[in-house]
C-alpha cells in the first residue's frame, strides 16, 4: 500500500487542495490519499471556530467520486490537539507500510517546531508540495536537531531508515481558505473555488458569515 496522508484544517477545503493531492498521487504512484482534518490544530488558531464535524463533511463531499481519495476522522475523534506524529503512527499500524506525509513547502520549512519532529522522519516519507517560484531552503536548515541525516539520491533525499523526502511541484492556484472565508463574509461568490458540496454546506450552515 502506497499511502499519502494529507492533513490540515481544511477550513474550508478548496480546489487547490484537491488538485495538489491529485498531482502528488499521480507523481508518486500512490494507491490512496487520506485527507485528515485536524480537530484542534496545535500551530494556529482555528479561524471562525468551525466545528470539526462540518469541516469533515466538507472534505467528504469534495472527494466523493474519486476512488483514490478518502477522508479520516482519526484526529477529530481524538481528544486534545491534533499531532501528526500520532496520525502517522496510526496509519503505519493499520497499513503495515510507511506512508507519505503530504504537506506544503511553507509548512515543511517550520517542521522543526512540530511535536516530536525528529521522530516524524523515522516514521514517514515526506512529499513536499512546491510551486513555481516558491523559495526552497536547504534541507540542513529545515531538519530538526536529532532527525536522522539524509543523503541525496536521484533528486530524492533518503535516510538510514529508508525514508525519503521528495519534492513535487504542483500547479499554482491563487486560492486559499482565508480568501474563501473573506469572500463569504463579503457576500461574494465562491463558485469554482470550492466544490458544490462545500458551497452547499457553507450556505446551509451559514458558516463564515
Amino acid at each position: 500500500m502506497r499511502l499519502g496522508i494529507f492533513g490540515g484544517t481544511f477550513n474550508p477545503i478548496h480546489v487547490g487542495h484537491l488538485r495538489a493531492a491529485e498531482e502528488v498521487r499521480e507523481a508518486l504512484g500512490l494507491d490512496r490519499v487520506v485527507f485528515v482534518p485536524s480537530a484542534i490544530p496545535p500551530h494556529k488558531e482555528l479561524a471562525d471556530g468551525v466545528d470539526a464535524g462540518l469541516r469533515l463533511a466538507m472534505v467528504r463531499g469534495s472527494i466523493a467520486g474519486n476512488d483514490a481519495f478518502e477522508v479520516s476522522s482519526f484526529e477529530v475523534d481524538r481528544p486534545g490537539p491534533s499531532y501528526s506524529v500520532h496520525t502517522i503512527e496510526h496509519y503505519r499500524g493499520v497499513t503495515g507500510s510507511t506512508p507519505y506525509f503530504v504537506l506544503g513547502q511553507d509548512a515543511f520549512n517550520e517542521i522543526a517546531t512540530w511535536h516530536m519532529a525528529p521522530r516524524l522522519f523515522r516514521l514517514a516519507h515526506f512529499a513536499v508540495m512546491t510551486r513555481p517560484g516558491a523559495p526552497r531552503h536547504p534541507l540542513e536548515k529545515i531538519l530538526p536537531q536529532g532527525a536522522p541525516p539524509f543523503v541525496e539520491r536521484d533528486a530524492r533525499h533518503v535516510n538510514e531508515h529508508g525514508n525519503e523526502i521528495v519534492y513535487v511541484e504542483v500547479t499554482r492556484y491563487e486560492v486559499s481558505s482565508s480568501m474563501i472565508r473573506s469572500l463569504v463574509r463579503g457576500g461574494k461568490s465562491i463558485r469554482y473555488l470550492v466544490t458544490d458540496a462545500v458551497r452547499d454546506i457553507i450556505n446551509a450552515e451559514r458558516i463564515y458569515q
